[in-house]
């Protein structure tokens, strides 16, 4: 399988440094022209076999879009929206340190088996993705997914075979996108790519 795995444009949450994991947040108007951009690209320089994308629409918008214009039916799939941040959600830094300094300084000690209240820990949401990326990830042909940060670092990881915490070795902008070929249990990235001028 092919993998086009996309990054979301950016949004609100974004450029104020929320925590919006499962949040639903509005497209800036930078990431409206990112969207733009990223849809005629996405829709006319790659071929795809099926698309994926995360329920949570600053993604699912980009994905729809492209599979409108490829005459793709999207499948969109829970597994694939953003990391649960729960009492952490929408909030920015200083906010949570005001709040809920305790249970930040909790996350921090053990911030892969800490469950977040009301949210999720960075073990769990990461089985979450792979558990659905198992089911896929031997598929013949080309599948563009389109989701988020977290998600993305976690696909990677997984397709590489590496464990979970060498995912902080990957980064993808808003709006870049990362190329995969995954075959007989071997991954390998042929590219990182920016897909937008909009500064």
């Amino acid at each position: 399988m092919k993998f086009y795995l996309v990054r979301h444009v950016e949004t609100k949450g974004n450029l104020e440094k929320r925590f919006a994991g499962i949040t639903e947040t509005e497209y800036t108007e930078k990431g409206l022209m990112q969207f733009e951009e990223l849809k005629k690209k996405l829709s006319e320089d790659f071929e795809y076999d099926s698309i994926y994308s995360s329920p949570i629409s600053r993604a699912k918008k980009i994905a729809c879009a492209v599979g409108k214009k490829k005459n793709i039916d999207v499948i969109c799939e829970e597994a694939l929206s953003e990391m649960n941040f729960g009492i952490f959600e929408n909030k920015t830094f200083d906010e949570i340190q005001s709040e809920d300094s305790c249970y930040w300084k909790k996350w921090n000690e053990d911030y892969m088996y800490y469950q977040i209240p009301k949210g999720d820990s960075l073990a769990s949401f990461h089985k979450r993705v792979t558990k659905f990326l198992d089911k896929i990830k031997n598929d013949e042909g080309s599948s563009l997914v389109v989701c988020h940060g977290g998600t993305i670092q976690s696909i990677i990881t997984h397709l590489l075979n590496l464990e979970i915490d060498k995912r902080w070795h990957f980064f993808v902008p808003l709006a870049g996108m990362v190329e995969i070929d995954y075959k007989d249990g071997f991954g390998i990235i042929n590219g990182l790519f920016k897909l937008t001028e909009s500064e």
